[in-house]
């Protein structure tokens, strides 16, 4: 069975260093308030060393209050609340108590963050990250499908701002609310793909193959290394992506379950060229150390990709979130250092399951390498 869902408040608090030496003048008020909200307050737990207290609070309604005296005068307070008490005390509440603690002590600073909920039945599918790895919520009311392949965790979970949202590892990578996305990387409005010869890597949940078939292409070869969540996306992300995944080829399609450097080869080795190449695979790793593999994946996709590119052709991709700056100017960079050059064009749009905005790239051959 299921255990109740908990919330935890977390409170900061700035105080004047020198009330550091006497930590009970600190404490003392804090439990009276802790009362004073949550009933009697009982401390289990202290040490003390020269830069920090460390004390935890055994509390009515189930609850537990950790406190960590800094010796700089910052105060850090978590209160661990049991969901069957969550409406005696919430985020009405927290901050009311924030002011009353802040006032007591006279802090210089205080700051209370909306409660981070935990052990619910839904709870460990509420959080995922942004592109820079903050913290973003979700409103999950079911999940849908949540399963291992061979090559990855897939979640599909149903929100109910977003509809359902593709989960592959821990990060969001398409939900049914996000045609914005797979727009903004085939430049719609912007490039012809009549009677064109396309590649797709990556991209199965379908969105990107279903939308290119509405754009007159010859052919539109994609391929996927993971069949599973061809499956599951082709049954619950039907919106996204139409009937684009019921059959591995079509009069404009096919579709090739394997490995994409190992395909890139193949098709270099047979002359085989495309008028665009889309790469929907892994983000921009927030890291370029030598060790980080998807760093060195992604570059050898699209070193590999740019080989089977006709001299006009264009190679399209995402990037990351606008706030993972660091890690756009390291692949621009990349960009800016290949052989033969390239140019390449940046745009970015808003991605509403994402919840930020993301950049894509439009990467051509220079005119005298074409």
């Amino acid at each position: 069975m299921e255990t109740e869902s908990h919330s935890t408040f977390l409170l900061e608090f700035h105080t004047s260093k020198d009330k550091f030496s006497s930590p009970d003048e600190l404490i003392s008020p804090i439990k009276e308030l802790l009362e004073k909200n949550i009933g009697e307050v009982k401390e289990v737990y202290r040490r003390c060393n020269d830069e920090s207290v460390n004390i935890i609070l055994d509390c009515d309604m189930k609850s537990i209050a950790t406190l960590q005296l800094k010796s700089s005068g910052l105060i850090l307070m978590n209160i661990d609340v049991d969901g069957q008490h969550s409406s005696a005390f919430n985020q009405e509440l927290a901050k009311k108590f924030e002011t009353d603690v802040k006032g007591k002590l006279a802090a210089i600073a205080s700051k209370s963050i909306c409660p981070i909920r935990r052990g619910g039945p839904l709870d460990r599918f509420r959080y995922l990250t942004s592109s820079d790895e903050r913290l973003l919520e979700y409103d999950v009311d079911h999940v849908v499908a949540d399963v291992h392949s061979p090559f990855q965790h897939i979640q599909i979970l149903h929100t109910i701002n977003f509809g359902n949202l593709l989960v592959l590892d821990d990060l969001q990578n398409l939900a049914e609310s996000d045609l914005v996305y797979t727009e903004t990387l085939i430049q719609r409005g912007k490039i012809d793909y009549t009677g064109k010869d396309i590649l797709i890597l990556g991209a199965g949940d379908g969105a990107l193959l279903w939308e290119l078939l509405k754009e007159g292409p010859n052919m539109v070869t994609m391929v996927e290394i993971d069949e599973t969540v061809m499956k599951l996306c082709s049954q619950h992300l039907r919106s996204a992506c139409g009937s684009a995944l019921d059959s591995t080829t079509g009069p404009h399609h096919q579709i090739i379950v394997g490995d994409c450097l190992a395909e890139l080869d193949k098709l270099k080795s047979q002359s085989v060229l495309f008028d665009f190449v889309f790469s929907d695979l892994t983000d921009i790793p927030l890291s370029i150390k030598p060790q980080n593999k998807e760093w060195q994946f992604l570059l050898d996709v699209m070193e590999k990709s740019l080989s089977v590119l006709k001299p006009d052709g264009q190679f399209l991709t995402h990037g990351s979130g606008v706030s993972s700056v660091q890690s756009l100017a390291n692949f621009e960079l990349h960009l800016k250092n290949l052989k033969p050059p390239v140019e390449f064009k940046r745009c970015q749009a808003f991605v509403p399951s994402f919840m930020e905005d993301w950049v894509f790239y439009q990467v051509s051959k220079t005119p005298n390498n074409k």
